[in-house]
């Protein structure tokens, strides 16, 4: 599950959230994790479609491998995905 909301959040751009303050928020959550784990997908699923179940498969595979700045995104993004 977190990959998946990772992947996509991180790899396409989702449609914007109906609340102003959500969205801006989102779009500052997917900044970071396209700008911390883009170069961890290039590297590790490069080959593989940003969208699919592959993908996910492949960073839950590799994540122990993931950059330590994607990592802290990854965590970030999944706190404020419980409060919010």
């Amino acid at each position: 599950m977190l990959l998946r909301s990772t992947l996509i959040l991180v790899l396409t751009t989702g449609a914007a959230l109906a609340q102003p303050a959500l969205a801006q928020s989102a779009m500052v959550d997917r900044a970071v994790l396209k700008q911390y784990c883009t170069g961890d997908y290039l590297t590790y699923c490069g080959n593989l479609s940003p969208d699919g179940p592959e993908v996910q498969a492949c960073f839950r595979h590799n994540k122990s491998k993931l950059s330590p700045d994607c990592q802290a995104a990854i965590s970030s993004y999944m706190k404020a995905q419980r409060k919010g």
